[in-house]
């Protein structure tokens, strides 16, 4: 048995850092901007803007929430996953009707799995758009897709230049990363947003999601078994933000190009 706590102390902050902080900067980051991007659009363009550009993303935010929910095991009650928001009618809780999708579940707060579920169905939206994105970057541009899996092989030693070398060789780059591009833009504005509820939901779940990850590492660690595990969490954790950088830029330019859009109607 390892009982080194330099080693235990050091794998979880590998643990840590993959599991907790790099998800919660990129959660954070593509949220703030999204959210500024939607604040233009409805004050500029009109609230139905933001469905017409972003109905793609609307989907696969809600259906996100809706498959996590069900892996967990909660009650499904109601489910639209895109839908017009109606300012002048009144929502359930009695403000105006502005939501462009829901869905709402229940589920038993004596049922550990349940309630550390609700950390995983508030952010799912980021990680099952960063899926979207990742499957179209494989059907549009395989050789991205071939040089990011090249990437990961090692996490722990990055092969950039294989990465770079795989990069090329789409007989139509040109027109797969056009179509890419907006499709991208559709997605970052209707996915990558969670709402205040998604972040009161993940609160539920984080504490006895940081238990049970620390409980595992600690037992992993002390019988020598952790590092195939670190491996894969931070292989996963880098192709991920690999995927999510993608989507702050393409975040960045969808909220530059919404301001511009903006600048040029009011002049």
């Amino acid at each position: 048995m390892n009982t080194d706590l330099n080693l235990i102390f050091k794998n979880l902050g590998i643990v840590g850092l993959d599991l907790l902080v790099i998800p919660f900067a990129f959660v954070t980051l593509l949220t703030y901007l999204n959210r500024d991007t939607k604040k233009f659009l409805a004050n500029g363009f009109g609230i139905n803007s933001e469905l017409y550009l972003g109905f793609i993303g609307i989907f696969f935010h809600e259906l996100s929430h809706l498959l996590t929910a069900i892996l967990f095991g909660h009650r499904i009650d109601k489910v639209r996953l895109v839908k017009r928001p109606h300012p002048n009618r009144s929502g359930a809780d009695g403000q105006p009707d502005l939501a462009l999708g829901y869905v709402n579940h229940t589920w038993n707060q004596r049922n550990w799995y349940q309630v550390i579920g609700n950390l995983f169905i508030g952010v799912a939206p980021i990680f099952g758009c960063a899926l979207v994105l990742l499957a179209l970057t494989a059907a549009l541009i395989p050789s991205l897709f071939q040089g990011m899996l090249t990437l990961i092989a090692d996490p722990f030693s990055l092969d950039w230049s294989g990465f770079f070398q795989s990069i090329g060789g789409d007989n139509h780059p040109v027109i797969r990363w056009t179509v890419m591009i907006l499709l991208s833009l559709n997605i970052s504005i209707g996915g990558f947003d969670l709402s205040t509820a998604d972040f009161a939901n993940s609160r539920i779940g984080l504490i006895g999601f940081v238990i049970i990850m620390t409980a595992i590492t600690v037992l992993l660690t002390m019988g020598n078994l952790a590092s195939g595990f670190l491996k894969f969490i931070t292989a996963a954790i880098i192709l991920l933000a690999v995927v999510l950088s993608y989507a702050l830029l393409v975040s960045l330019f969808t909220n530059l190009l919404v301001r511009l859009g903006l600048q040029i109607k009011e002049h």
